[in-house]
C-alpha cells in the first residue's frame, strides 16, 4: 500500500442465536463493510453490532498507515430467531481522539432462511470537521451520512442484496441492480442512439475519417455492470466462414428503458485488421457481440443483418 494512504476492515464471524421460534433453518446477514480511501485521517475504527439488543459483537481495530489492506471483510450474523433486530454502529477515530470523525449506523433484519449481504461503506465524505471545514454533516441518531448527506439508518429488505462471494467488486448499479436477474444482451444499430434491428436487415456501412470502412453498432444489455464491462464484436460471413476479426471497447453503458442500458456509435470496421471489404457488400453478415463485465459475468447475442451493396461516402 502506498504511503499516506489507510484501507480500514474487520474480520470476524459471529453467531448471534436467539430462541427458537419454529422452523430449522437459521438466517444470515453479512455486514459487507468496504471503505473508500481516507489519507491518514483514520488510526482506529470500532464496531458494534446487536441483536435484539444483546452485543454480537463489539471490535476495535487500530489502522496503522501503510498496512496491508484488510479491506473490505465481512461480519456474519446468524439467528435462528428471523424476526431479530440488527443494529450496527461503525465507528472511526485520528490518532489520540476519543470522538470519532466518521460515523455509519445501519438498522435492520434478517431475511427467513435466507443469507443476505448489508452493504456498509463508509465515506470520505461523510468524515466532519476537516481543515476548512469541507466534509460531512453532522447526523444525529436515527440518522446516518450516506453520500455525504444524513438519511434514515433503516435498510429494508429489499435493500438487502443477495449474497455472493464477489459482492466487494458488485456494487448494484443502475444496469446491474441489487437481485438481478440473467444477463439479456440485445444487438442494434445507430451511431447516436440505440436503434433495434431485424432479422436480415440492410445495414449501410460508410467510410469513415481515417479511411476505414464501418457499420455502425450499438448495443442494449441489463443485469451486467454499467461500468468496466468489455463489448467485442465480431462478423462471420455465412456460408464462407470469413471472419472479421474482433473489435472491443470498453465504455461506460447509458440508461436506457425497460431496466435496459444502452451502447451505442461503436465503428466495426469492415476492412478491419487489413481485410478486404468488398467481399461484405451485399452480402449477410452475422455481427456477434459478447459484453462481459468485471464479475465475470458473460453473455453472447448474433444480429443476423445484409451489408448494402454500396459504402456512404466512397
Amino acid at each position: 500500500m502506498k504511503a499516506g494512504r489507510v484501507c480500514l476492515g474487520l474480520s470476524l464471524a459471529i453467531a448471534a442465536c436467539a430462541p427458537h421460534h419454529g422452523g430449522s433453518s437459521s438466517s444470515t446477514i453479512i455486514l459487507g463493510v468496504q471503505s473508500e480511501e481516507v489519507g491518514s485521517a483514520i488510526a482506529r475504527v470500532h464496531i458494534v453490532a446487536t441483536v435484539n439488543g444483546a452485543v454480537a459483537t463489539d471490535e476495535e481495530l487500530n489502522v496503522v498507515n501503510g498496512a496491508p489492506a484488510v479491506f473490505p471483510h465481512e461480519v456474519r450474523l446468524v439467528s435462528a430467531d428471523p424476526s431479530a433486530k440488527i443494529d450496527v454502529k461503525i465507528e472511526a477515530f485520528p490518532a489520540g481522539a476519543s470522538m470519532p470523525i466518521l460515523t455509519r449506523l445501519a438498522a435492520g433484519g434478517f431475511v427467513e432462511g435466507q443469507t443476505k449481504l448489508m452493504r456498509l461503506r463508509l465515506e470520505a465524505r461523510c468524515i466532519v470537521g476537516l481543515i476548512g471545514g469541507l466534509g460531512g454533516p453532522m447526523c444525529n441518531a436515527p440518522q446516518t451520512c450516506q453520500s455525504g448527506r444524513c438519511a434514515d439508518d433503516t435498510v429494508l429488505p429489499q435493500d438487502l442484496e443477495d449474497y455472493e462471494p464477489n459482492w466487494a467488486i458488485d456494487a448494484p448499479d443502475i444496469c446491474r441492480p441489487a437481485n438481478h436477474g440473467a444477463p439479456d444482451v440485445v444487438v442494434g444499430t445507430g451511431q447516436t442512439d440505440f436503434s433495434p434491428v431485424t432479422d436480415g436487415q440492410t445495414l449501410q456501412a460508410e467510410l469513415g475519417p481515417q479511411r476505414g470502412h464501418h457499420l455502425w453498432i450499438a448495443v442494449r444489455m441489463r443485469n451486467m455492470k454499467q461500468s468496466g464491462s468489455t463489448t467485442t464484436i465480431t462478423g462471420v460471413q455465412p456460408g464462407t466462414n470469413v471472419a472479421i476479426p474482433p473489435t472491443s471497447f470498453v465504455f461506460t453503458f447509458d440508461r436506457d428503458e425497460g431496466g435496459y442500458c444502452k451502447l451505442y456509435g461503436l465503428r466495426y470496421q469492415l476492412d478491419n485488421g487489413g481485410i478486404d471489404y468488398k467481399q461484405f457488400l451485399g452480402k449477410p453478415l452475422d455481427v456477434n457481440v459478447e459484453v462481459r463485465d468485471i464479475t465475470g459475468a458473460t453473455l453472447k447475442s448474433v444480429a443476423h443483418i445484409n451489408v448494402a451493396p454500396t459504402v456512404l461516402g466512397e
